[in-house]
């Protein structure tokens, strides 16, 4: 089905939208009995209600959360937000099979669609109108809709239940902003309300937009509503302060909104793997970069001015520059995630070095889901391509287990790598903020931007503090953080060695 978003779209693609719905293929048994077998089989099931009447619609088997869809459109009596990725089919479930569910089996009487203006509005409206127009199997099981010869308007008209005696479901496209009182079908005030496409990039960015979006749901569309209705809001995050990211807060003046998230994947599996496999998500974060593919699939808000780290400060180097640089110091840092809590987190390890000058470079990354045993194999590597001269770890709650894997390592290898245990005391989102922030804004910290694993690391960054994952940017402020401590401490005079142990003897009465 080609897309279509708005109703001047809709209005000059209606006859190719026609022939498409047409086209569909009809039921090969069509007696009584499979036609009731069939809307029994339906009546309380949207996923099979599709597979059967809009098959062109069920290209890849559902995934685990459009089953949940089924549970979050029967809530009612308060406003439902739901977030989902795109391409998840959240548009097409709530604002298409679910209303023309509910126009057949007759369990509503006067639905609302709104957008951010008219043009958009209208395309919900008018797409269920073809549908009920022309779609052949449900006409074959249910019965007419929409009188023969009749056209409706494609904003604004009204839907025969087949077999009900009489009843009729309104259907209404309005704006947001469009004063909603007094809109009734009948006796019936609206008691199904479907909110889609509520911000453009641009006007999200405009508080006044945003506040005024936010009035007139709270103000003037919940207080007009009947009161068994039934309100989901089909969006996604566009930044920080938008219409979808403040009801899901709230704020000083109304209560957070009843949220339900949806993003493309979570712990490294995909949410809906028929469609969206992880070798099609890794494809498109590439293409569109981290950024993007956070907002649009993890749902991860862009921030606006606040965003602690930006693309454009991330600044990258050359590996032909190392071989004209002396470095002062070189550290590396693990992050083990070794707590039971973590058991989903990356184990990342960060090396880095610091110049005569204080500029800092990211030599080697390793940011994996991986076993100890793997990540202290990696920690190895890092020691024999880097030479660091301490390899610090977060003692973390698993300095015995990871203690005992180091030593096992050095039994087999025949030596010892120059590892020290720290502890932190202060909290993991505070440390990188503090220590990671100024030196990328000023473009301190080098990142090899070709390599895969620092590409993680970037990527984590970007998303911080929203994002999954912090693993990466947690090794990385605990190198940067005592490299920077061993340049002040040069910086006044303190005697230093290239080499640790001889270092810890000679600093020996100055610490």
């Amino acid at each position: 089905m080609r897309a279509i978003r708005t109703l001047k779209q809709l209005e000059s693609a209606w006859n190719e939208l026609k022939e498409e719905i047409l086209s569909r293929p009809l039921f090969l048994d069509n007696s009584p009995k499979a036609k009731e077998e069939r809307k029994k089989k339906c009546e309380n099931n949207v996923l099979e209600f599709a597979r059967i009447y809009f098959p062109d619609y069920v290209t890849s088997e559902f995934a685990a959360f459009h089953k949940k869809w089924e549970k979050i459109r029967l809530e009612e009596k308060e406003p439902i937000l739901l977030e989902s990725f795109r391409g998840s089919g959240k548009s097409t479930y709530f604002t298409l099979l679910d209303p023309v569910h509910e126009i057949a089996y007759g369990r509503r009487n006067f639905m609302l669609f709104s957008s951010y203006n008219e043009e958009k509005s209208g395309r919900f409206t008018g797409r269920i109108l073809a549908e009920l127009m022309y779609n052949q199997r449900l006409k074959n099981d249910f019965g007419d809709f929409i009188p023969e010869g009749k056209r409706p308007a494609l904003d604004h008209f009204k839907a025969h239940v087949p077999g009900s005696g009489g009843k009729t479901v309104g259907i209404l496209a309005v704006s947001m902003g469009q004063d909603p009182r007094g809109f009734v079908h009948g006796p019936s005030r609206p008691d199904y309300v479907r909110l889609d496409d509520i911000q453009s990039r641009q006007r999200a960015k405009s508080r006044k937009f945003v506040k005024a979006s936010i009035d007139w749901i709270m103000q003037d569309l919940i207080p007009a509503l009947a009161g068994a209705y039934s309100c989901i809001i089909v969006a996604t995050p566009l930044n920080t302060q938008c219409v979808a990211s403040m009801l899901e807060k709230g704020s000083d003046e109304i209560n957070p909104v009843k949220t339900y998230k949806f993003p493309s994947e979570a712990r490294g599996k995909p949410a809906w793997e028929a469609a969206f496999p992880m070798s099609r998500l890794a494809r498109l974060k590439r293409t569109i970069g981290s950024l993007a593919y956070g907002q649009e699939f993890l749902l991860i808000p862009i921030a606006l001015d606040e965003r602690i780290f930006k693309e454009e400060n991330i600044k990258g180097y050359d590996p032909a520059e190392l071989s004209t640089i002396r470095f002062a110091y070189v550290y590396s840092w693990t992050d083990p995630s070794v707590k039971h809590e973590e058991k989903h987190c990356y184990k990342a390890t960060v090396c880095a070095g610091i110049t005569n000058e204080g500029a800092i470079y990211v030599l080697k990354a390793r940011i994996r889901k991986e076993s100890v045993q793997r990540m202290v194999d990696g920690m190895y590597l890092i020691y024999t391509a880097c030479n660091p001269s301490w390899m610090f770890y977060e003692d973390n709650g698993g300095q015995a287990l990871l203690g005992e894997a180091l030593d096992m390592k050095a039994e087999r290898e025949g030596y010892h790598i120059p590892y020290r245990a720290e502890t932190n005391t202060i909290h993991k989102d505070t440390r990188i903020e503090g220590t990671l922030s100024a030196p990328i804004e000023n473009g301190v910290i080098r990142f090899y931007k070709s390599d895969p694993d620092q590409k993680e690391l970037m990527d984590e960054l970007l998303q911080f503090p929203d994002g999954e994952y912090k693993d990466g940017p947690d090794a990385l402020e605990g190198v940067a953080r005592k490299l920077l401590e061993s340049a002040r401490r040069r910086r006044a005079g303190m005697p230093t060695t290239s080499r640790p142990r001889q270092s810890t003897e000679v600093l020996r009465g100055y610490e």
